[in-house]
């Protein structure tokens, strides 16, 4: 049983140590077989495994915890030979990812070389050469199905490691390589966050109001003028011409930027939980609309008459 243990490892890790030394190196590391890491400063909330998330109980752990989880084993083992879990606690790990479909039990060494290359070149301090830095990207293009492992890595790894301006810049060198840095795949799923949309009334007035204050000005200046030059006329009369001055151009103003029938639905990124915000409107609104979050890059469909965020990341909502 050793044995086969110690094999499939050697076949996901490409270079593992013998079980011996990578048990003995886990149990000098870990004192408890609970294996969580606490969320780093500044990083999203769906990039840190949960507190409550143990190895021994993978039902307290959501699929994003277990690929995170997973993601710090093998980081912490390609770049510095020690590895962060016990033989039966990685064991368990992998086949729960594969249970639930996930493609981090496939996790492939230059997939961590390439993310740690690309870290170090955003930080000005580079650790391959040019050459080396280019075989790497070379194979991740090939690989193309697997972006959204790579896409994860370096969303999780660059937060961790990179300072947010260092971080943009990492963003924008790997849209290059057409790979869109954020939580991807699995990682995001509609049961993180609620699926409802709520109607924002209150910036939709605000909207309103503000594209009516002009329009009301130039009504109401007749009926000032008329009083300062000593011309009697009875404020209903002078009010009501405003009022309908304005709301006659305001009117005009709303259908030629069309604007009409206007609807702001808010909700929250099903991904990395930014806040969404849609605008619906026009003389025949969208029943529902493609929205990409511009933190993460998940696509969502949302609908406008359900308020519901129907589809995200490839996903469908119940």
């Amino acid at each position: 049983m050793a044995a086969a243990m110690t094999a499939t490892r050697v076949i996901t890790l490409a270079s593992a140590k013998p079980a011996v030394a990578v048990r003995r190196a886990a149990t000098q590391r870990r004192g408890a077989t609970i294996a969580v890491r606490s969320a780093p400063e500044e990083v999203s909330p769906n990039a840190s495994v949960s507190a409550s998330c143990s190895i021994d109980d993978p039902s307290s752990c959501s699929l994003a915890d277990l690929e995170m989880m997973y993601i710090d084993a093998l980081w912490n083992y390609y770049n510095g030979g020690d590895f962060t879990l016990t033989d039966e606690q990685y064991d368990r790990l992998r086949e729960e990812l594969n249970w639930q479909g996930s493609g981090f039990p496939t996790l492939r060494r230059y997939e961590v070389q390439f993310v740690e290359a690309a870290i170090s070149y955003a930080r000005g301090e580079p650790k391959v050469s040019d050459k080396e830095y280019e075989e790497l990207k070379r194979k991740v293009r090939a690989a193309g199905k697997r972006d959204d492992v790579t896409a994860l890595l370096l969303y999780t790894k660059g937060q961790q490691l990179l300072e947010p301006e260092q971080f943009n810049q990492l963003r924008d060198e790997m849209s290059k390589l057409s790979i869109d840095v954020g939580l991807r795949g699995a990682t995001c799923t509609l049961s993180n966050t609620s699926t409802d949309l709520t109607a924002d009334s209150g910036t939709v007035t605000k909207m309103y109001a503000a594209l009516a204050i002009v329009p009301s000005l130039i009504g109401i200046v007749p009926y000032l003028g008329a009083t300062v030059f000593g011309v009697d006329v009875p404020p209903a009369a002078g009010l009501g011409f405003a009022a309908t001055i304005a709301l006659g151009l305001t009117s005009m103003i709303v259908n030629y930027t069309n604007l009409q029938n206007a609807t702001i639905l808010t909700g929250q990124c099903p991904c990395c939980e930014e806040p969404i915000k849609q605008f619906f409107g026009g003389e025949n609104p969208a029943t529902s609309m493609d929205y990409k979050c511009p933190v993460c890059g998940t696509e969502s469909k949302l609908d406008r008459v359900e308020m519901k965020i129907k589809e995200a990341g490839g996903l469908k909502s119940a």
